[in-house]
C-alpha cells in the first residue's frame, strides 16, 4: 500500500464492511496498524473493540485510496487532520521518517480537548529527532483539568495564525467535511494552490 490509503474490515458473519485507513507504514509489511474509535451501537467497531481476539482471522480488502503521499514531490508539505484523520498522516510520518524526514513537514491536528488527543508523545518525538518536522496539536474546547498551555482555537484559525505563506507547498487533509472545507479557505489565502 501507499501511505495515506486504507482498507475495508468485513465485519464476521455479515456482509457488510467498512473503512479504516491505514496508520502504519508500508515497510511494516508483517502487520498493519489501524486505529479504531469505538462508536456506541457501532457494527464493527463494537466488534473489533468488544469481539475480536488475538489469533482471530479476519479479511481485508485493498489497499484503496487516492489519499497517499505523492514521493515525486520535494514541496514542503502542510498536514491538516482532526478525529479519525489521524490514521493516514501517520502512515505519512512514519514513511517520511524511515526516509529521513526528507521534506519540511507541519502537522496540525484538532481535537476539543486533552482526551481527543492520541499518539502525541510518538508526534513530539519525531519533531525531536527531525527539525524538519513540527505537531502542532490544538484543542476547540479545553476543558479547565487540561491543563493546556498549548495552540487554542479551531484548527483552522491555529493553521491562520501560524502557517508561512507558500504557494509551493502542497497539503494532506484528512478529517471531517466541515473542516476540510474550512482547511481549503485557509490554505487558498496562504497561496497554496487548490
Amino acid at each position: 500500500f501507499k501511505p495515506g490509503q486504507y482498507v475495508q474490515f468485513k465485519i464476521p458473519e455479515t456482509d457488510e464492511f467498512r473503512a479504516y485507513s491505514i496508520a502504519s507504514a508500508p515497510s511494516q509489511n508483517n502487520a498493519l496498524d489501524l486505529t479504531v474509535r469505538l462508536v456506541p451501537g457501532g457494527l464493527c467497531s463494537t466488534y473489533i473493540h468488544e469481539a475480536l481476539d488475538i489469533n482471530d482471522q479476519i479479511a481485508l480488502t485493498g489497499p484503496f485510496g487516492d489519499f497517499y503521499l505523492r514521493e515525486d514531490s520535494t514541496r514542503s508539505i502542510i498536514c491538516i487532520g482532526g478525529g479519525c484523520g489521524m490514521a493516514p498522516i501517520r502512515s505519512i510520518l512514519h514513511h517520511l521518517q524511515e526516509k529521513g524526514m526528507p521534506r519540511k513537514v507541519m502537522y496540525f491536528f484538532g481535537a476539543r480537548n486533552k482526551k481527543d488527543l492520541f499518539f502525541t508523545e510518538e508526534l513530539f518525538e519525531i519533531g525531536r529527532k527531525f527539525p524538519n518536522f513540527k505537531y502542532i496539536p490544538a484543542l476547540s474546547e479545553p476543558k479547565p483539568y487540561d491543563n493546556w498551555t498549548g495552540e487554542t482555537g479551531l484548527i483552522t484559525q491555529v493553521v491562520e495564525r501560524i502557517m508561512p505563506e507558500n504557494g509551493g507547498t502542497e497539503a494532506y487533509l484528512c478529517g471531517p467535511p466541515p473542516m476540510i472545507d474550512a482547511s481549503i479557505k485557509v490554505l487558498t489565502q496562504k497561496g497554496v494552490e487548490e
